[in-house]
């Protein structure tokens, strides 16, 4: 099994073009992270101590509008606004790197696989 280091970013505003597909994201300032590009399924804590599980995406989104490499968490079970504040993320388990999806379509029933396969890895993994 792969250890992840953690690592904290701020919220910054992104394209906000996960929004637009049903799987808003927190873009975090985290410039220097040495994880490989793909999907991660991710533990985070926010500044009020809360934990959530969340899936990470670390690249360049291929299928939408490419731009520079971001960092983004969609926090499952989460509604609210975090801009600004600072989120502690653990990476628990890699689940696939970066792929082109033929259409913003088949990326959403992609991201609603990989959101169930995160809770069910890491309702599994209970600390």
């Amino acid at each position: 099994m792969t250890a992840y280091r953690s690592f904290s970013g701020r919220v910054v505003r992104g394209k906000q073009l996960g929004r637009t597909l049903g799987f808003p994201t927190a873009n975090l300032d985290a410039q220097s992270t040495d994880l490989a590009r793909g999907v991660y399924a991710v533990r985070v804590r926010l500044e009020s101590g809360a934990e959530k599980m969340g899936m990470m995406n670390v690249g360049r989104h291929p299928t939408l509008p490419e731009g520079p490499a971001t960092v983004e968490i969609n926090l499952l079970d989460f509604e609210g606004d975090l801009y600004g504040q600072t989120l502690y993320v653990e990476p628990e388990a890699f689940l696939r790197g970066e792929v082109r999806f033929e259409s913003p379509d088949a990326l959403k029933a992609q991201l609603a696989h990989d959101r169930e396969t995160v809770r069910a890895l890491l309702t599994q993994k209970k600390r």
